[in-house]
């Protein structure tokens, strides 16, 4: 029986793939991932630097609509899902995620419909972006009893403030400039860390609330410690 691979590709720097990963893209028959196009796919650059050979795959883009309209979810991921098992058919089947599969990524929901089919699914972990900016920043994320949260910023982050220990706000997206003014009106004591486009070519690194930039791009992530 064919296999789903929901393969994590890491955040961007394409050496940080794990060799598990490489060698299920290379098994399989046929490469899934985001996107319009192969070169509007983050996650598919990212595979193709390590893994060349990928170009001789058959390759399907899939559009991930970014909305938080559940029936328009809904609906996607009932489309997505049907395409799956029909390119499942062929062999295996390799569906990259960038960064990590379980953590806020749209392959958890597909993954969750194909098991109830009995359909087999191997999930192979990657590299998270807020660990590779911790290592790329020579920072810990936690030591001894410190606390570590993350947060999906793009839905609320005011409340996370409360928490103890170290904060990982993800997806900031649109709500990135509140986030930012709220950091630097009531939390200019906290170390503060921005990553932008995280081992990617284009990587910006801005250390100190008072240096976060009035605006960024979509994959960004600020840690705060302290």
């Amino acid at each position: 029986m064919s296999k789903l691979y929901g393969v994590g590709v890491g955040p961007g720097d394409p050496e940080l793939m794990t060799i598990k990963a490489v060698n299920a893209v290379r098994n399989s028959v046929t490469v899934c991932f985001v996107g319009k196009s192969e070169a509007s796919s983050v996650a598919f650059n990212i595979a193709k630097h390590a893994i060349p050979e990928i170009e001789e795959k058959k390759k399907v883009c899939i559009d991930f609509p970014m909305t938080k309209d559940k029936d328009i979810l809904e609906e996607a991921h009932s489309k997505i899902t049907a395409l799956i098992k029909d390119l499942l058919k062929d062999g295996d089947v390799a569906l990259l995620t960038l960064g990590d599969p379980g953590v806020y990524a749209t392959y958890s929901y597909i993954a969750e419909r194909l098991k109830k089919e009995n359909i087999q699914i191997i999930t192979i972990a990657g590299i998270t972006s807020f660990s590779a900016a911790a290592a790329g920043l020579s920072i810990p994320l936690t030591l001894a009893d410190e606390e570590l949260h993350i947060i999906p910023s793009s839905y609320s982050f005011e409340e996370a403030f409360n928490l103890e220990g170290t904060l990982v706000f993800m997806k900031s997206g649109r709500s990135y400039e509140k986030l930012a003014k709220y950091i630097k009106e009531n939390k200019s004591d906290r170390n503060v860390y921005m990553v932008e486009n995280c081992g990617m070519k284009d990587e910006k690194i801005f250390i100190g609330a008072k240096n976060l930039p009035e605006s960024s791009g979509y994959f960004t992530l600020i840690i705060v410690r302290g």
